[in-house]
């Protein structure tokens, strides 16, 4: 189910690669690009807790260490105007007890799920960091319950050593989301983007019986990106920074970033991906084409927009370009009329890049796939008469290396005589026949055999030379230059100015 829902790629689609990003958090995160192990659903090791009432909670003996804190922190909780401080501090106390004790997680988490599950309002936090770019004030900000929790968790997750108290404390983090609270966005935000400690998160992630950093990141960014779209985009580039390998590849976080996203979004995104500040779909073929088929049924202005993106990152690449263009036109079979974002994205694509025969063979053979119709000679020939324009050169060079090495001429013919016809406004004639000559076969250089020699051939060449036959060569080298000289002097008179 969470496969089918964020749609992470499987490994044998992108096999598990090394990567060069720096590991900001002292943690090894190595994540096969756009991969998706097969315990990708974050489970934690305890059972679910039933739904209880606080009442019902705080008679669990495991509690009674806390003697009246617990119950003294409820009912400032249910105060008609609870003080904000007071709770603060109490949450501090109990999570110290806590961490410090053999107190039953899940009692305590029993109790704290079910303050939060009576309407409890949750905390604006798009808005509050906001006012805190602004230089507001922690103080100044209003906070919720989770807050509280969180800061005083943080107390214990930022040690460098996993210790016993660490452990519970992250432990009672993983139970309060299992219990439908949203821990897991809020504590991404507060380790990474507030306090900039990444190794907090990613040890929160390792509590999690079954799991990765990876699709808990999925569920984390879909999360904030469905509650605070704007913060989501705002702390991206952040995300990304403290765990670079999680992201490119990876269907679910593209999902989250291309959901209600709007053009300002796009240019921003762009620009962070052309400063290399952020990258979505990385370089294995399998996992680029995963994204580009997900999308495929999305709305039509999400397409739009993710084409816009993935022409950002890669543009210019003609491996990724190449794999693009095969995936689409010859495995989907690009129907333009159906699919017609996805056909326009491609063009820009193409267009963009520069003429190969891996690029022809593309396009030549998707006007065979479509029996040679208009659909595909009109695509194909938008490309070619593109390129034509802005590479000449390359492009009938390319031409010339495919046409004897690929297909039939006949077949090649036939398609370039259907662009050069339905094109021919766009085409004078000299581009014709340039056309024309680049798939004229070109003579082949004949190859010249040495003859084998015999065995008494061969040891004749290589015979040494006597002293005889050497005083011999000497002479008549000395004689020919002796007849010479009368010649060479009888010139040089003649030429002498009188």
């Amino acid at each position: 189910m969470f496969q089918e829902e964020f749609g992470i790629v499987d490994t044998e689609l992108a096999p598990e690669i090394p990567t060069d990003a720096d590991n900001t958090d002292g943690i090894s995160h190595t994540i096969a690009e756009g991969s998706a192990l097969e315990d990708v659903v974050l489970v934690a090791s305890a059972e679910p807790l039933p739904e209880i009432s606080v009442e019902q909670a705080l008679e669990d003996t495991s509690l009674w260490l806390f003697g009246s804190t617990l119950q003294t922190f409820v009912d400032s909780v249910a105060a008609s105007e609870p003080d904000v401080k007071q709770i603060g501090r109490s949450v501090k106390e109990i999570v110290d007890m806590f961490a410090q004790s053999e107190a039953s997680i899940s009692a305590i988490t029993r109790v704290l799920a079910s303050i939060f599950s009576d309407s409890l309002d949750m905390e604006d936090v798009e808005t509050n960091a906001e006012l805190a770019a602004a230089g507001e004030s922690s103080d100044g900000l209003e906070h919720d319950l989770l807050h509280y929790i969180l800061t005083a968790a943080a107390d214990y997750a930022h040690t460098t050593d996993m210790t016993n108290s660490t452990r519970r404390v992250l432990q009672l983090l993983v139970q309060l989301t299992e219990a439908k609270v949203d821990v897991g966005f809020r504590w991404l935000l507060h380790s990474v983007v507030n306090a900039g400690k990444p190794v907090q998160y990613a040890r929160y992630v390792e509590q999690y019986a079954e799991g990765t950093l990876q699709a808990a990141l999925v569920r984390d960014l879909g999360v904030l990106q469905e509650q605070f779209p704007g913060l989501f985009y705002a702390v991206l580039p952040q995300i990304y920074a403290a765990f670079p390998d999680a992201f490119p590849g990876c269907r679910g976080i593209v999902k989250s970033a291309i959901a209600l996203i709007d053009q300002p979004q796009v240019y921003r995104l762009g620009a962070l991906i052309a400063r290399g500040q952020l990258q979505l779909f990385g370089h294995r073929q399998a996992a680029i084409t995963a994204i580009i088929g997900m999308t495929l049924e999305s709305d039509a202005f999400e397409q739009v927009c993710f084409w816009q993106l993935l022409n950002a990152e890669v543009g210019g690449d003609e491996a990724r370009v190449a794999g693009i263009a095969h995936y689409l036109l010859l495995e989907k079979k690009l129907d333009p009329a159906s699919n017609s974002e996805a056909a326009t994205g491609l063009l820009t694509l193409l267009k963009a890049s520069s003429p190969t025969p891996s690029l022809l063979k593309s396009l030549f053979k998707y006007v065979a796939a479509t029996e040679n119709s208009d659909v595909g000679v009109d695509f194909s020939g938008n490309v070619l008469t593109a390129w034509l324009r802005t590479s000449k050169a390359v492009l009938l060079n390319a031409l010339s290396e495919l046409a004897p090495s690929t297909f039939s001429a006949d077949m090649v013919q036939s398609v370039v005589s259907r662009w050069l016809e339905r094109y021919s406004q766009q085409l004078d004639e000299k581009d014709r026949y340039e056309i024309q000559q680049a798939l004229v076969p070109k003579p082949v250089a004949p190859v010249i055999e040495v003859p084998n020699l015999s065995s008494v051939e061969r040891s004749s060449e290589h015979r040494p030379v006597t002293r005889s036959q050497k005083a011999k060569e000497d002479n008549e080298r000395k004689r020919r230059i002796s007849n010479s000289q009368p010649i060479l002097r009888q010139q040089s008179r003649q030429e002498t100015p009188k």
